[in-house]
C-alpha cells in the first residue's frame, strides 16, 4: 500500500466493490425503513384525523345532550305549571257545579195551584169568572 496525503487506506478494487454494495445495501435497507416510517405516519395522521371528527361529533352530541337536558327541565317545570293550574280549574268547575245545583233547587218554583186558575183545552190559564 503506498501511502497519500490522507490516513485513508487505499483497498483494493475487489474489496471496495464489496463495500459499495454493502453500502447499497445499508441504503436500501434504510430507504426501505424511511418508506415503512413514511406509511406508518400517514396511517397515523388518518387515525388522528378520524379520531378528531369522532371526538367533533362526540362533542356534537354531548352539546345537544345538554340542550335537551334543559329542554326536558323547562317541560317538567311547565308540566308543573299546567297540572297546578288544572287542579285549580278543577276546584273552580267543582265550585260552579255545586253553586249551579243550590241554584237550580233554590230557583224550583211550585206549579200554580188549580184551585183559583181554570185552563182552557190548550193548557193556558184562563180568569175565574165569579
Amino acid at each position: 500500500m503506498i501511502r497519500t496525503g490522507s490516513d485513508q487506506k487505499l483497498t483494493e478494487p475487489g474489496e471496495a466493490d464489496q463495500q459499495a454494495k454493502d453500502l447499497k445495501r445499508l441504503l436500501a435497507k434504510a430507504e426501505q425503513q424511511i418508506r415503512k416510517l413514511q406509511e406508518k405516519v400517514a396511517d397515523q395522521k388518518q387515525q388522528i384525523r378520524e379520531l378528531q371528527a369522532q371526538a367533533k361529533h362526540e362533542a356534537g352530541l354531548a352539546a345537544e345532550r345538554e340542550e335537551l337536558k334543559a329542554e326536558i327541565a323547562d317541560l317538567k317545570g311547565e308540566i308543573k305549571e299546567l297540572t297546578r293550574a288544572n287542579r285549580e280549574h278543577v276546584e273552580k268547575i267543582e265550585t260552579f257545579r255545586a253553586e249551579n245545583v243550590k241554584l237550580k233547587a233554590g230557583a224550583k218554583v211550585p206549579p200554580p195551584s188549580r184551585v183559583g186558575a181554570q185552563t182552557d183545552l190548550r193548557g193556558s190559564p184562563q180568569p175565574l169568572l165569579s
